[in-house]
């Protein structure tokens, strides 16, 4: 968005060696961004920024920040509101949908519960995908979804989700995920 400065990032406390690492593109391409490396959201200033935009950031945030920011955003790797919560790919391939997708909701005190701003829905096929392929599928429609979002946000009417249709995934549920739990399959057996 023009006029825009990217003035705080936290990215989770533990970034993975796997994937990209917020913090790395953030110092090399925003050297006037403050980096928040203990990964709490704590940390952030009440009032110091208009929006707050979480993507997969894998913490609650508090009600103290979303009273005090003006808009606070969330990029959740899952369709809403039949995936909230955690590990949406894991459980959408557990479940054998055929559809999948990536949504940017606005945050409220509820879990991945506020409205829907913006969504991407993609095939995904339980027989043949990993929840790695699936995730790289996420991400890949995520960064799509993210460049088109943001430069209307202030002209998208947010939907309510259909409280009738929620379901939230708790991290204390991930052993019902059986081999579903991992990235692969593979992995998952190679434990036994």
């Amino acid at each position: 968005m023009p006029g825009t400065v990217l003035d705080t990032v936290v990215p989770n406390a533990a970034e993975p060696d796997w994937d990209l690492r917020l913090s790395d593109v953030v110092a090399e391409r925003w050297p006037a961004a403050r980096i928040v490396r203990s990964g709490n959201w704590r940390e952030l200033e009440p009032g110091r920024c208009d929006l707050v935009f979480s993507v997969l950031y894998d913490k609650i945030i508090g009600s103290s920040l979303i009273d005090s920011t003006e808009r606070i955003i969330n990029c959740h790797p899952g369709r809403l509101p039949e995936y909230r919560g955690a590990r949406p790919v894991n459980w959408a391939l557990r479940n054998g949908e055929s559809v999948h997708g990536i949504t940017i909701h606005a945050i409220d005190r509820g879990i991945d519960s506020g409205p829907v701003l913006a969504e991407a829905v993609f095939s995904i096929w339980p027989d043949i995908d990993e929840v790695a392929d699936v995730w790289e599928r996420a991400m890949r429609y995520g960064r799509l979804l993210i460049s088109d979002t943001l430069p209307r946000l202030d002209r998208i009417v947010p939907r309510s989700q259909d409280e009738s249709r929620a379901v939230t995934h708790f991290s204390r549920d991930n052993a019902v995920l059986g081999d579903r739990g991992d990235w692969t399959r593979e992995s998952a057996r190679g434990r036994s």
